[in-house]
């Protein structure tokens, strides 16, 4: 995929409570967050899938690609909480590794933390894990609309384009409050992360036609029209005649217009009376609309010229063959 083509979704799965990615090797159950939370889901790592599926998934679970969890990243505004059901997750916080199990209970990650979490590979089958968030109040943060967007690029850009567009993907993780980082070496790695992922993806990107939300994963599409509403370079992405499409009963309410409309659409035609031939010395002569294609014709034409001083009497003697 070019660099500079922003991306068009290849599935819709907007209005799913239960999001199954890549075949069934990520699963995400969107549940009610508690209070103080913004989001709340119960999600499912698998380390394989089995039985027959598309040739292209079998190649991205059996290569390095694989999704086993999110890329490294951090969270400018909002800490981030987790609690294992089952399995083992494994998880990188500022560099130190640890492995959860479901009787640590919940854990948190603070906001800045650069961290990473994935299924462990002494993890049997597939992990569970709880996952949420604090509310920061911003329009940009971790919340469902972020989850569903994220998921669901990650899914069609690993499958349908083989890779994830590098500004399509800093435009989709600030909508949502995550921000990848350079190598451990560079100083102010923090910082840089941010602010060059609001520079490449929320202002260059945005100019460029990059959105952080599309409709076809988009469960509150209203929400997300919001949020982008709230960024000068996003606003012009934004479409309104969205909210004017009447559901299919209003539309069935207004077809009801009258029956013979559509039946006898062919054959309406003005039928009135109406002048169609006159000059100086006839008053106008009223045909009906059968007798205006005959005298179209050439003869009657002429036969109306050629007895212009007869009066109307004349006319339609002459005609009479055509008024029987």
């Amino acid at each position: 995929m070019p660099l500079f083509r922003p991306f068009v979704p290849y599935h819709v799965s907007a209005g799913q409570t239960k999001v199954v990615k890549f075949g069934g090797l990520l699963t995400t159950e969107f549940l009610e967050p508690p209070p103080g939370r913004c989001f709340l889901f119960r999600q499912t790592y698998k380390h394989t899938v089995e039985g027959e599926i598309p040739e292209n998934l079998r190649r991205l679970i059996d290569s390095p690609e694989r999704p086993k969890g999110p890329l490294l990243h951090f969270h400018q505004f909002q800490s981030e909480y987790f609690r294992v059901e089952s399995g083992v997750m494994g998880i990188e916080v500022d560099g130190v590794h640890k492995k959860v199990y479901p009787e640590d209970g919940e854990i948190s990650v603070k906001a800045g933390s650069v961290h990473r979490f994935y299924i462990h590979p002494d993890s049997p089958g597939e992990m569970t894990v709880y996952l949420s968030a604090s509310d920061s109040g911003m329009d940009y943060q971790l919340d469902r609309i972020f989850f569903e967007n994220w998921y669901g690029y990650w899914h069609d850009a690993l499958l349908h384009d083989g890779k994830l567009n590098f500004i399509q993907y800093l435009a989709i993780q600030d909508g949502g409050d995550a921000y990848s980082v350079p190598p451990k070496w560079v100083p102010f790695r923090r910082f840089i992360g941010y602010w060059g992922s609001v520079a490449l993806g929320r202002w260059l990107g945005g100019l460029l036609g990059y959105k952080p939300f599309f409709k076809e994963y988009t469960t509150d599409w209203d929400y997300a029209v919001a949020k982008m509403k709230g960024s000068w370079f996003q606003r012009h992405l934004v479409e309104e005649s969205y909210s004017k499409a009447k559901p299919w009963e209003e539309q069935v309410a207004l077809d009801q217009g009258k029956p013979l409309n559509a039946e006898y659409e062919q054959w309406t035609v003005d039928l009135t009376e109406q002048p169609l031939l006159t000059n100086e010395y006839l008053r106008p002569i009223d045909f009906k609309h059968g007798i205006l294609r005959a005298m179209e014709h050439e003869y009657q034409f002429k036969a109306f010229h050629a007895t212009h001083a007869v009066g109307e009497a004349g006319v339609r003697k002459q005609l009479g063959f055509i008024l029987r």
